[in-house]
């Protein structure tokens, strides 16, 4: 039996593996002031993005979410961190799955216009997580696919 060839990783940022709760809103330029809005949870997180999960996303308002480039706002706690962070972002990749107990979608994010003290509480969280854990994880993309 032949091994499967090994695809390099190519991210920048090594991911670290956690489960994070996050308020999660996805801003929707035409409906200006009512962004969709999430209890979601980061399954995994990098100085350059993460990966959240949102439940109960209709498929009516993901269909409105594919349709064109969508930022997002993340409000979340890291570890040992004084005060919530909130993290700006674009989405990047959609998993969506509408299950018996309702819907589940995975959110690739890719992180942008991150203020200093932001990216410092960001590094401080991620270095903690090397101390703890080794990159990847679970919810990580296929080696070799996109996302943050």
């Amino acid at each position: 039996m032949a091994a499967e060839p090994v695809i390099p990783e190519r991210r920048k940022h090594p991911r670290f593996q956690l489960e994070l709760p996050a308020r999660i809103n996805v801003l929707l330029e035409e409906l200006t002031f009512s962004p969709l809005q999430f209890e979601g949870t980061f399954l995994n997180i990098s100085r350059a993005g993460a990966l959240a999960v949102v439940r109960g996303l209709t498929k009516e308002a993901y269909i409105k979410m594919i349709q064109r480039p969508r930022y997002v706002r993340a409000v979340c706690q890291l570890p040992e961190s004084e005060k919530p962070i909130t993290l700006f972002g674009k989405l990047v990749w959609y998993d969506y799955q509408s299950e018996a107990g309702g819907s589940v979608c995975r959110l690739a994010i890719t992180f942008e216009q991150m203020r200093e003290e932001v990216c410092a509480a960001l590094d401080r969280g991620i270095e903690l997580l090397q101390g703890s854990e080794s990159p990847g994880g679970v919810g990580a993309s296929p080696p070799g696919r996109g996302g943050p």
